[in-house]
């Protein structure tokens, strides 16, 4: 029996690693944090929406996350519904084409409300599911290579399409270009749904029946006694008043994007180039970084913060003295900015991994994930309103000033010894990296 397990688990790896590459591929030219917000700026819409869509899809998320867990993690068997998430997003992206077609504002922007709340809401299932069924059927080495397999592979595919589609539509109205890649991005999620239905899926054997436990979980003032109750842990205080300015600095890659869709969204060069700089930000960042987390973590969210805050001073200072009508200006700062936060999310998730003790993990990264997602839907929203009152560049200048904040908070919080002390404290508690 474990040795059909072990050859099912050679045999899935590959299906999985395609479908990964694909999802990547469909991710990466119909981007919710990139391509979607350049569209809505595109096609007029109040920037106060083009702002708010990163609030709408975490609200979604937390949906998801807050109800759905419990039944997800009881599902036996999980492909056809991850291969039903992917077709429900490729659909969800054909519906916002079809309404913006209709040319009415109003119209376009419930639309892409809706769109964005259901992507939001349907990422997070399938995030949900897509853990556990990596968890069943792959091993850890593998993972590591899946991983690098779907940035690399997928951000270079993603590249050389958005080149292709580009070369093809270029001398095309703004909308045709536009529907092109949002039409290959829809190829790309339904090839991606097809190809995991491929898995020979390992059926999870149940153990003892968590009837009880659900409502528990699903209790609101359960799970808000439980963050309450973090806090009187000193440990949690120090990484949450580390958290809470990173927060910030991870809605950059959409608001970076949504000022290089205020200067360039008449170009024919505009969304090609935004794909291209945030395809190739991920393709640098796994190696990259994977490097300088093996040494330290600080560094890293250091580093990363340092970035975003200098690439952002530097895109408004160009964008003060008017001389920000270059679109590889804004490119750069994208790519820059994408680097940086993919590297301060994954220093971040270790170096709680490092501080947590093993005995509170389960429940502190709960909560900081339920106060991280709350923070961030208020202050999305918040620059969103920022934005259409004033400028995206003022959203900017906020950005940048808490990126300097953070990296002048990580430096004196996360310390280089964190980890050994922890290891000491609660008896050794090293598990999971």
């Amino acid at each position: 029996m474990t040795q059909d397990a072990s050859e099912l688990a050679k045999r899935n790896v590959p299906v999985l690693t395609g479908q990964s590459i694909l999802s990547q591929i469909a991710w990466t030219l119909g981007s919710p944090s990139v391509v979607l917000p350049f569209l809505a700026v595109s096609f007029e819409l109040p920037m106060f929406v083009a702002g708010a869509l990163v609030s709408i899809r975490m609200v979604g998320s937390m949906i998801a996350d807050f109800f759905l867990a419990q039944p997800i993690a009881a599902q036996r068997r999980k492909k056809r519904a991850i291969a039903m998430t992917e077709f429900v997003i490729g659909i969800c992206l054909l519906i916002a084409m079809a309404v913006a077609a209709s040319g009415v504002v109003p119209l376009i922007a419930v639309a892409f409300i809706m769109v964005f709340f259901v992507i939001g809401l349907v990422d997070e299932m399938q995030n949900l599911m897509y853990t556990d069924l990596l968890g069943d059927h792959v091993q850890s080495k593998s993972r590591i290579s899946m991983r690098y397999l779907q940035f690399g592979a997928g951000g270079l595919a993603a590249i050389g399409l958005a080149l292709l589609i580009h070369e093809i539509t270029k001398d095309n109205p703004p909308f045709s270009r536009h529907s092109a890649v949002i039409a290959v991005s829809f190829t790309f999620f339904v090839l991606s749904g097809i190809c995991i239905m491929a898995l020979a899926e390992i059926g999870k054997t149940t153990g003892a029946s968590t009837d009880g436990k659900p409502a528990v979980k699903l209790s609101f003032k359960a799970n808000l006694e439980a963050i309450v109750e973090m806090f009187d842990h000193a440990w949690f205080r120090r990484y949450m008043t580390m958290r809470m300015p990173l927060v910030v600095v991870s809605l950059s890659v959409p608001f970076f994007a949504l000022i290089a869709a205020e200067a360039h969204h008449a170009s024919a060069k505009g969304l090609t180039a935004m794909i291209i700089s945030s395809a190739s930000g991920y393709l640098v960042a796994a190696p990259l970084w994977q490097v300088v987390n093996m040494k330290s973590h600080r560094a890293v969210m250091v580093t990363g913060t340092l970035m975003v805050a200098v690439t952002g001073a530097v895109l408004l200072t160009f964008h003060y003295l008017k001389l920000d009508h270059d679109v590889h200006l804004h490119a750069i700062a994208l790519f820059i900015v994408t680097v940086a936060t993919t590297g301060v999310s994954s220093a971040r998730k270790l170096y709680f991994l490092d501080v947590a003790p093993k005995d509170q993990r389960v429940q502190a990264s709960a909560a900081v994930k339920s106060i991280a997602r709350i923070a961030a839907v208020v202050l999305s929203a918040g620059l969103a309103a920022i934005a259409h009152m004033h400028e995206v560049a003022l959203a900017v200048v906020f950005i940048v000033g808490c990126s300097l904040i953070s990296a002048l908070t990580c430096y004196k919080i996360a310390l280089p010894k964190a980890q050994a002390k922890v290891n000491e404290t609660s008896g050794k508690a090293s598990e999971e990296g």
